[in-house]
């Protein structure tokens, strides 16, 4: 009964709203919408990712000549993933599937398709899915309910802009600067929920100093803002470029007011943690060889995020890893943060996104030792690879 009620009020909160990203949900309009608004831009794009392809074999060689050879297919232990259509802000756990490096590792990750992120979590609470790697909202708003969820690693950090009319751009320094303006948002987006409590933290009260008005997409934010009937919107990472090509401008990050919030966060049920956690590592390490591809090859990323999506080269260097005019808002992380993730949950509570009285503490459903277990498996694999030991030392300050 408790989760059914938890999985209405999360519908609610998802009504309506266009889910361009693992925080805002499935596919999106704003993806097509993207492709317009880079299509100009191709050209470019295709420049983009051939820089840098003479490195493309040797960074592909290094990813995977520390697996001998690959599990034979009856070994393998299965993994069902939640993926929301051809959204791109999973890029390492699409790239390791992509790239066969789940098979490498001996994982039998599957894909399936969930409408949006209250029926995948609803999934992975009930064991029909093992995996949801988007959404902390979701998670944060089942755990506190007392499902049977939990956080065992990330997906993106950030990943919100605001967008405004360019003659405002620059108005928006301070929190006292956001002072008896209207902020379009729609509810099923992080960086709007810490922006408030932010704000709140520096005396303006919600509805009262800062009136938020909730809308039904991000397409909706974007027009609001061109009529006027908000000062400012935000938008989740990628939408921002599509709304700059349409005549506004990305004012601000959240994240450049409240560093390294969590975005979309890969989440899995505490019973699936107990009997699939050596599956869970092997996951953990294929996405994490994912993004060391992310890190050195921009080609290859742009190359396989591009196929799997449908968007051009342009958009998705864009979204990735930004452009010369174009500042890209998330940031691409699979440690699980659980010091965020917990200052996150205790800003859902001030805010009255979840029960503010709610018995659960959410440090009971963050696990931390799927992320470090599989670091310290890829240490010893490549001793002299310190990609590995600097991930481990931001674990160990992080969790």
């Amino acid at each position: 009964m408790k989760k059914r009620w938890v999985a209405a009020v999360l519908a609610g909160m998802i009504t309506g709203a266009v889910l361009l990203s693992g925080c805002g949900g499935g596919s999106s309009a704003a993806d097509s919408a993207g492709q317009e608004a880079a299509g100009a831009d191709q050209q470019a794009g295709q420049e983009a990712e051939n820089t840098g392809a003479a490195g493309t074999e040797a960074a592909s060689e290094t990813a995977s000549e520390s697996v001998s050879a690959q599990v034979p297919a009856e070994e393998m232990e299965t993994l069902k993933v939640g993926m929301l259509g051809q959204d791109m802000k999973t890029a390492c756990v699409i790239m390791a599937k992509e790239l066969g490096l789940f098979e490498e590792e001996g994982v039998d990750v599957q894909f399936e398709k969930v409408s949006n992120l209250a029926e995948g979590i609803t999934a992975v609470s009930e064991g029909k899915l093992d995996v949801l790697p988007y959404g902390a909202i979701p998670t944060l708003s089942f755990a506190s309910q007392g499902a049977d969820v939990c956080v065992f690693g990330g997906t993106i950090s950030e990943g919100s802009e605001c967008v405004t009319l360019p003659e405002n751009a620059d108005l928006y320094k301070e929190a006292e600067d956001f002072r008896g303006k209207k902020i379009g948002c729609f509810r099923m987006e992080t960086g709007h929920m810490v922006m408030k409590g932010y704000l709140r933290e520096h005396g303006l009260e919600p509805d009262v100093d800062v009136q938020y008005v909730y809308l039904d997409s991000q397409a909706s934010i974007a027009e609001a803002v061109k009529k006027g009937e908000v000062d400012l919107g935000f938008v989740n990472s990628g939408f921002g470029y599509v709304a700059e090509g349409n005549g506004l401008k990305v004012a601000f990050h959240a994240g450049d007011f409240v560093e390294g919030f969590p975005c979309c966060r890969q989440s899995t049920s505490g019973k699936t943690l107990a009997e699939k956690k050596d599956a869970l590592v092997k996951f953990e390490i294929a996405a994490l060889r994912a993004y060391e591809i992310y890190l050195n090859d921009h080609a290859k990323t742009i190359e396989v995020l591009s196929a799997y999506s449908g968007q051009d080269a342009a958009y998705t260097e864009a979204v990735m890893y930004g452009t010369d005019t174009y500042r890209n808002a998330m940031i691409v992380s699979l440690n699980p943060n659980k010091k965020k993730v917990l200052d996150f949950y205790e800003t859902m509570k001030l805010n009255g996104d979840i029960d503010a009285n709610t018995p659960v503490d959410m440090a009971d459903h963050v696990d931390t030792t799927v992320y470090e277990t599989a670091l310290q498996t890829l240490a010893d694999r490549e001793a002299d690879n310190t990609l590995w030991q600097d991930l481990m030392q931001e674990a160990k300050e992080t969790n």
